[in-house]
């Protein structure tokens, strides 16, 4: 199978030649040209030999001329929708405008995108978006339609750009953050929102951050898959896979991965596949890796998975 082909049936949950396999981290160039990053994505590429490529996406959303934060409810009010040719996202389309016309042909790729909770709680200058929920309700609730319509704008370019889809990461789907009824409220009508704008997209991933999450809640959203840190929040692995009968995405611990051997990671990779199965399992962290992971501990994930392809074939 050529890597294209092994993403869709690992998608679908048919069966494949191996699972296949990618992570990522933070690059911290938000601060750089567009082209700078789409380099620094494709030589991660390149050096891994990924399966596909999920991009990150760093570059801050924007504000109204003036403002460097909101803070009053005056603020939350007057916020207004950015289209999704914006330039303030300029930057970043040509990050995947390049990262297609470079890989396209041979493996998928997919955008990073913050939920609307998460790019609203990154617009204040506390981060405690639960107290702007408190005190000025209905102008928040104003604010998130209007982020959550920015969004969806701007995946609607992203896969335009060349993007295969989105990865929609959810910051406040959690017991630690609020309830899962309150989630109906202030998180679930605007993740769709996004995800609608993408519904056609074959490979739209949830991601689930921190722990005690709203997984069950969640499992209708429309995408092809799921990924959130199972080694530190329940459902296992399997448990995701069977409750959601979605593709998972999963299998390495990114909370330790940059102190572990490359043995260790190879056995991380052997515990998801004896777990899951071939069927409907992406190799992937639960989040981002860090930065300072050993690159011989990475470049362990595919030769597990090569090596465990290699004695099937025996």
């Amino acid at each position: 199978m050529n890597k294209i082909e092994r993403v869709t049936c690992a998608l679908k949950g048919e069966e494949v030649d191996r699972p296949p396999f990618g992570f990522w981290y933070h690059f911290g160039l938000q601060h750089m040209r567009g082209r700078k990053h789409a380099e620094a994505e494709i030589d991660f590429y390149h050096a891994y030999d990924l399966d596909f490529l999920k991009v990150m996406n760093d570059y801050p959303y924007p504000l109204a001329r003036g403002l460097d934060a909101l803070e009053t409810e005056e603020d939350w009010k007057h916020l207004e929708p950015v289209a999704g040719s914006h330039e303030s996202w300029k930057e970043q389309l040509e990050a995947l405008s390049i990262i297609h016309d470079a890989i396209g042909n041979e493996a998928l790729f997919i955008e990073t995108i913050f939920s609307p909770w998460t790019t609203a709680r990154r617009l204040t200058r506390t981060g405690r978006l639960n107290e702007v929920r408190l005190r000025y309700p209905e102008a928040l609730l104003s604010a998130m339609d209007v982020i959550s319509t920015s969004l969806a704008a701007y995946a609607i370019e992203a896969v335009a750009n060349g993007a295969a889809g989105i990865f929609l990461s959810l910051g406040a789907a959690t017991d630690d953050v609020m309830t899962v009824e309150e989630y109906e409220i202030w998180g679930r009508p605007f993740d769709l929102k996004v995800l609608e704008a993408v519904r056609e997209a074959d490979f739209n991933v949830l991601h689930i951050h921190g722990k005690r999450i709203h997984f069950d809640a969640l499992i209708d959203y429309p995408v092809a898959a799921i990924n959130w840190s199972h080694f530190a929040t329940a459902p296992s692995l399997k448990e995701g896979r069977m409750r959601s009968g979605k593709t998972v995405l999963g299998g390495i611990d990114e909370a330790t991965a940059a102190h572990l051997s490359p043995t260790e990671i190879e056995n991380q990779v052997a515990l998801a596949l004896a777990e899951v199965g071939t069927r409907g399992l992406i190799i992937t962290p639960g989040c981002s890796v860090p930065t300072d992971t050993p690159v011989r501990s990475l470049r362990a994930v595919r030769s597990a998975l090569e090596r465990r392809s290699q004695n099937k074939n025996k």
